[in-house]
């Protein structure tokens, strides 16, 4: 058995002997996913208290359908659900870039009269890209109201013709024998209502703005599977730093000097040591995954780039604290730095707060964060895309900073 074998053994015995503080750093995450998904996704019996969602409304009609779907927005009900801005098409673009709506609904020209003539059209529904499910909100609502609308023109086209041909004509021109015919139409027609539904005029076309190069995500969305990566790589970055700081103890009790006695040299420990917390990181994960998959019936989509995406984000972790280390004086100064650097790490990266909530003025620290590109590889393998990016970023970082440790830390151990 060689040496680096042989530590790495003993670390992962040590570990295990004292397993408690690793078992911690694993139920935390699952427990704080748990409890903010329930928040935003409590299940039948709790109503989900969504903040209002800012809906833009472009009415490109003007005319009596448009009117009452304008109305609807007006109810008390949905006044608590959606705060409407009236907009052009031009300004609500440029204010779903900027973050200031979730979603745009487009009612298109000729609406009315197309619904009248039965002929077919369309609501449109722009997504602000940055969030994730308020938008689906207002697509859920939009093709709700085309059902109703669709229904609504098909049952009453007759009705729907005489009131556009009268809506010009003064009061005194209209008497109540021209309108009874109608009437009476319409109550035939309301009291067999369900015979008159099909085939749909109208229909939601659903759309989400984006930047040049952006891809869309697919349907369907588990706020765990939201939340989970950025709990995960928050919590490996706890896990994997007191492998490393392991190194500042050693040198503290004299243990590092009496292997350095042994054939053992300083390249070789620190190989040793970031091995070990790669190692630890890649085990918890992989538990931690089964259980949010047990759990949380998350999706992580293909299991073989996950597990290359987790093992470079592990090997970034394990390196980066093995550089840090070498910087560090002694165990309290690693100590002190260690905690403070993973929590910034969390808060820029993505892991306490979605990026796309952050400023845009501190948005770009993120990219210096290994949260950052773990989280965005995780919903790009979710996705159904490969993560090259991060997978590339991670990796090279990795190896910069392992390169980094194995020149400074053994001499700091040769010291």
């Amino acid at each position: 058995m060689s040496r680096t074998t042989l530590i790495i053994r003993n670390d992962i015995k040590r570990r295990l002997k004292a397993p408690m503080a690793t078992i911690l750093f694993l139920i935390i995450p699952l427990a704080m996913t748990g409890v903010i998904g329930m928040i935003f996704d409590p299940g039948p019996d709790n109503r989900t208290q969504l903040p209002p969602i800012q809906l833009l409304v472009v009415d490109n009609d003007k005319d009596l359908a448009a009117k009452f779907l304008l109305g609807a927005l007006d109810q008390q009900e949905l006044r608590e659900l959606f705060q409407v801005t009236l907009t052009d098409a031009a300004a609500g673009e440029a204010l779903i870039r900027k973050g200031k709506a979730s979603a745009m609904l487009v009612i298109p020209e000729h609406f009315s009269d197309d619904l009248a003539d039965q002929k077919p059209t369309a609501l449109e529904v722009v997504k602000n890209p940055g969030e994730e499910f308020l938008p689906g909100v207002a697509e859920e609502f939009a093709g709700t109201m085309a059902v109703g609308f669709s229904g609504l023109a098909q049952v009453f086209a007759e009705e729907l013709k005489v009131i556009r041909s009268v809506r010009n004509l003064s009061l005194e021109s209209v008497t109540i024998a021209d309108m009874t015919p109608f009437l009476e139409m319409a109550r035939a027609k309301i009291i067999a209502l369900k015979t008159y539904l099909s085939p749909m005029l109208l229909s939601v076309a659903s759309t989400t703005t984006k930047k040049p190069g952006q891809e869309n995500r697919p349907s369907g969305f588990n706020i765990f599977s939201y939340i989970f990566p950025g709990m995960l790589i928050m919590f490996l970055l706890f896990i994997i730093e007191p492998s490393l700081r392991e190194i500042q103890n050693e040198l503290a009790d004299g243990k590092t000097r009496r292997m350095m006695f042994s054939p053992l040299t300083g390249r070789e420990l620190v190989t040793a040591r970031i091995f070990s917390g790669w190692l630890l990181g890649v085990l918890v994960s992989l538990l931690a995954m089964a259980a949010g998959t047990l759990l949380f019936r998350i999706d992580w989509g293909n299991l073989l780039l996950q597990l290359a995406l987790v093992a470079a984000a592990c090997f970034c972790c394990a390196a980066l604290f093995a550089m840090l280390n070498a910087f560090f004086r002694n165990k309290n100064q690693a100590g002190a730095f260690a905690s403070p650097i993973i929590l910034v790490f969390s808060a820029f990266g993505g892991s306490m707060l979605p990026l796309e909530q952050l400023p845009a003025g501190m948005r770009w620290i993120g990219g210096f964060t290994v949260n950052n590109w773990f989280i965005t590889g995780c919903r790009k393998i979710m996705d159904g895309h490969a993560p090259v990016a991060s997978l590339a970023v991670l990796a090279a970082a990795g190896l910069f900073f392992a390169a980094i440790a194995m020149v400074a830390l053994p001499r700091r151990l040769d010291a």
